[in-house]
């Protein structure tokens, strides 16, 4: 087993999230294939050998096989990041870290992926809810409004804790990326949908037993309520399984997608970011989901 405290891909993924870890460990491990050392755990590959000319060989194959430049992008920031923890522990010099951050991932812009839920499908979707008298109509209804509500990430809703919650002030405070503590808010009709789901798993508890103190529960064939917090795949299977009702294919990260295009719609980009939180507004401008009908008649607008 690598000693942990001296391996710099170990040290490197100690400083992500959980979440980031299980993105990152794959790309590492698809870039170690592609860089010959797909015999190694990417734990005991020897990350610390790697020159620019493996990183730019890596980008090339990323490129021919059609690999988007985030995605390049994703793998280069990768590789830094592990021989930035290599240069921590003496492993390489400065100099070749320097020439390491000189080599670029693939460079361009792609249209943004993801859909603009548009507010007459999110009424069907809880309208679908509401049609299943099963507990998952009331949970999946106020998982849905908590996302396109706040724009919050499944992964941020999963973690929820009742005692993160001010329901007299509609706030809720999440821990977001890079480990930072913020406040969101919901607009009145998310909170009293989420009320609905709440009431609705107290009064299924046995007498005497205390309420969950995270959001959604995991249930079980039968409508059996477990004591049991839902993941990350729950949310992509909700969204996937009641978008499938409607008609439409739907990822979870579609209704933060549609909540900040909304929101730049009615208000302003700078809102845009304040609420969405990112540090870069352009980051905030990529979210812009608004279709080509809605561009042009911005354009028929300007008269002579």
């Amino acid at each position: 087993m690598p000693d942990s405290l001296h391996n710099p891909l170990l040290q490197y993924l100690a400083r992500l999230a959980p979440s980031s870890q299980l993105t990152m460990k794959y790309v590492l491990q698809d870039a170690a294939d592609r860089l010959g050392f797909d015999e190694c755990d990417i734990a005991e590959v020897p990350w610390h050998l790697l020159d620019p000319a493996h990183v730019v060989a890596l980008v090339a194959a990323l490129r021919a096989d059609g690999f988007t430049p985030n995605t390049s992008s994703l793998y280069v920031n990768a590789i830094r990041g592990v021989m930035n923890e290599a240069w921590r522990l003496s492993l390489i010099s400065h100099e070749q870290l320097l020439k390491i951050r000189t080599v670029k991932a693939t460079q361009g812009v792609r249209l943004p992926v993801g859909r603009n839920l548009k507010r007459s499908l999110i009424r069907e979707l809880m309208e679908v809810c509401a049609a299943d008298p099963r507990p998952q109509g009331l949970r999946d209804a106020a998982v849905i409004a908590l996302l396109y509500g706040t724009g919050m990430r499944k992964s941020e809703s999963v973690d929820l804790k009742l005692s993160q919650i001010d329901f007299s002030e509609r706030s809720l405070q999440v821990l977001g990326k890079g480990n930072k503590q913020l406040i969101k808010y919901a607009p009145a009709w998310a909170f009293d949908t989420l009320n609905a789901w709440l009431a609705f798993r107290r009064s299924q508890l046995p007498e005497g037993q205390a309420d969950d103190d995270f959001l959604f529960n995991r249930i079980r064939r039968g409508s059996h309520i477990t004591r049991e917090r839902i993941t990350k795949h729950a949310i992509y299977y909700i969204a996937r399984q009641r978008g499938q009702q409607v008609g439409v294919k739907i990822m979870p990260h579609d209704f933060r997608r549609s909540f900040i295009t909304r929101v730049i719609e009615e208000h302003d980009l700078s809102i845009a970011q304040k609420l969405a939180h990112h540090s870069n507004i352009q980051t905030t401008a990529n979210y812009d989901m608004r279709d080509d009908n809605e561009r042009r008649r911005a354009v028929d607008r300007f008269d002579m």
